[in-house]
């Protein structure tokens, strides 16, 4: 019984991290709104808060020297959005770029992005 219990946990483990990994594929590669379709909404003058609606709330939030504002920065797997505003929290500029994420760095450089 012991080798059959063996023969068992082969055939069921490597099953069951297919069928992890699968799941975990489907929801990464899932269509929806993308951080970077989401930043396209932003324009100059739009308060911090109207923003935070859009994008959540901030993965890092750095003060700018000189009492100018704020650095707001979201990512996701695919983009990194950065949004400046001065000290009153309006949005003076946005930035989308290619995030250095877990998928890009692997995946990425095999397969296209979606």
């Amino acid at each position: 019984m012991g080798a059959l219990t063996r023969r068992r946990l082969l055939i069921v483990v490597p099953l069951v991290f297919l069928l992890l990994w699968g799941a975990w594929a489907v929801v990464l590669l899932a269509p929806g709104k993308s951080l970077q379709s989401r930043s396209d909404r932003i324009t100059a003058g739009m308060p911090r808060a109207e923003v935070e609606v859009l994008l959540g709330q901030p993965e890092l939030v750095l003060k700018r020297t000189g009492d100018r504002g704020f650095l707001l920065s979201w990512v996701d797997q695919f983009w990194q959005v950065d949004v400046l505003t001065d000290p009153d929290g309006q949005v003076e500029s946005t930035q989308c770029i290619p995030s250095h994420s877990f998928y890009r760095g692997t995946v990425g450089r095999v397969i296209s992005f979606p």
